[in-house]
């Protein structure tokens, strides 16, 4: 289950988390809980450690992002997602009518796909 907590006038403070996949404790630390707000993401706790964030495929369903970056003329880009890391996405990719609208810092919904070259971003479209 997925733990929203509230930021602004809450104060943060590290968390110790257990694992959803191997059990093992670690920390959701208040420079994670930090970055997520300075995003514009909702503060959401972490299920995965990191090492099992690497090793689990991600779960289907659509996330959070913020467009990086989007080079037109090559037609990829990068998303932020909300822990921070960045994921490629291709033209291909994203909703027809929204590749004029993919500016920097711009809020959409995608979905992870694996790919023979790692994972990669699809369904990408605007956050209203």
């Amino acid at each position: 289950m997925t733990q929203i907590i509230q930021g602004g006038n809450v104060p943060y403070r590290d968390q110790f988390v257990t694992c959803g996949h191997c059990g093992k404790q670690f920390v959701f630390s208040i420079e994670d809980q930090r970055r997520q707000e300075l995003l514009g993401f909702e503060i959401i706790r972490p299920e995965l450690c990191a090492d099992c964030c690497k090793k689990v495929p991600p779960q289907p369903g659509l996330r959070p992002g913020l467009i990086k970056w989007y080079q037109e003329e090559k037609g990829f880009g990068f998303l932020t997602q909300a822990d921070g890391s960045e994921i490629f996405f291709h033209r291909s990719a994203v909703e027809e009518g929204l590749l004029p609208e993919l500016k920097e810092r711009t809020p959409v919904w995608y979905e992870i796909e694996i790919t023979e070259r790692g994972p990669q971003a699809i369904n990408v479209h605007q956050r209203v």
